[in-house]
């Protein structure tokens, strides 16, 4: 059995019942906080043709729900350090359900994206909300499990998504499938209200907060993982999005073998995430965990840059690494966070980290796209991407020369 110990606090019972309760909440909220992205993705046919959208406007749509995501992290980050993680993921959660309930409504394309914008919220906030929960209620020494265990909460929302959302629409339709996560997310917010202890009291007599929580310095590293996340946000958006269409089309392989390419790092990275986290803990230092874990991305970019010419085969092991690097290193990052800044901060510092990755993710699908049909392939769009690679082991190793000189 599982076992991650809550903070020493009287008014918090470290019982089993608790921690199931806050893992529960935890990858729940990071779950149903990305859903709508996930979930429009994977019935896009099917809501393209009701809605008549072109392909991009539907892209526009993603790219309002990821651009608003990164304005709304800052933001997100205050709230939860004024309000406690647990309110913080009620929010994620209500963002989250209203937003799919107008998806699953949507009479045109315009009110859809509504729908993704309202949903943005919990986009960019899922993280701070989380990062707080488990700064305030996770015992040090356990933060690393726990921040890896809800940062799977995203690939459990892409598995959960890829394997129902198919079959629920062609048993019902997308809308239904669609406003059945809806109704998933406000139980959620519900139940997180309702049994979910507040921990504000003890949160608020440690660190009282008078406004100079929301004037403290953050540290220098902050700043520097954020600008990593930038970067490793525009390797992520680069290569999740094309990664299918360059099998397919640059390397003849078949549709489903693609989607299997594209789909078994985020599989994997359910528990690369969490020994990751851990290590970081425990073992390696946050930093040179990141610098690793870029410079596994920068193999993963350089694999990808001369699979024309070696054949369709290396993809493979290029889905493997990418479990261990560029779809992990977000559980490193957060618990850096986590560990790395005052409690009273952590939503703050956090907000600021996941608006740096939210933007990279808008940006880099977006470039990537643009170069390869400028330049007619996808060399020049993988090269860029491996440069930002390098780039992103720099800021680390930065990062570790900031948090600890």
């Amino acid at each position: 059995m599982l076992a991650v110990l809550l903070s020493d606090d009287p008014t918090n019972s470290s019982g089993p019942m608790n921690t199931a309760l806050l893992i529960i909440v935890l990858v729940l909220t990071m779950a149903l906080g990305a859903f709508p992205i996930v979930g429009t993705a994977v019935v896009a046919n099917a809501l393209a043709e009701d809605l008549t959208m072109s392909l991009t406007l539907f892209g526009a749509g993603v790219a309002v729900n990821t651009a608003f995501g990164a304005v709304f992290a800052p933001i997100s980050g205050r709230l939860s350090d004024r309000h406690g993680g647990k309110w913080s993921c009620v929010l994620v959660l209500l963002s989250s359900g209203i937003g799919l309930l107008i998806l699953a409504c949507a009479p045109s394309a315009s009110v859809l994206i509504f729908g993704l914008f309202v949903s943005s919220y919990g986009q960019g906030a899922c993280n701070p909300a989380t990062n707080k929960l488990v700064a305030e209620r996770a015992a040090p020494g356990h933060r690393g499990k726990m921040t890896g265990i809800k940062q799977s909460g995203v690939q459990l929302g892409i598995l959960l998504g890829g394997f129902t959302l198919p079959a629920l629409s062609i048993w019902l339709n997308w809308r239904v499938a669609i406003g059945l996560y809806a109704v998933l997310a406000i139980l959620v917010a519900a139940l997180t209200a309702v049994a979910l202890p507040d921990s504000r009291d003890r949160t608020q007599s440690s660190f009282p907060i008078d406004g100079k929580s929301s004037t403290l310095q953050l540290p220098r590293s902050v700043s520097l993982i954020a600008l990593y996340a930038l970067c490793m946000g525009c390797v992520v958006g680069g290569v999740g999005r094309y990664t299918v269409l360059f099998a397919e089309n640059a390397l003849n392989m078949s549709n489903v073998a693609a989607g299997l390419v594209a789909g078994l790092p985020g599989g994997i990275a359910i528990g690369t995430r969490i020994i990751w986290a851990h290590l970081a803990e425990h073992r390696i230092r946050p930093p040179v965990a990141l610098a690793v874990q870029s410079s596994l991305t920068a193999l993963v970019m350089a694999m990808l840059c001369i699979a024309v010419a070696v054949g369709s085969w290396i993809m493979w092991p290029v889905a493997v690494i990418s479990a261990v690097g560029l779809n992990a290193w977000n559980a490193v990052a957060m618990l850096y966070v986590i560990i790395g800044v005052p409690q009273q901060a952590s939503g703050r510092a956090s907000g600021r980290v996941v608006m740096g990755f939210m933007t990279g993710l808008t940006v880099g699908g977006f470039l990537t796209g643009l170069v390869a049909d400028v330049t007619g392939s996808y060399g020049t769009a993988w090269a860029s991407l491996l440069l930002l690679s390098l780039i992103a082991t720099f800021l680390a190793w930065q990062s570790g020369k900031a948090r600890f000189s």
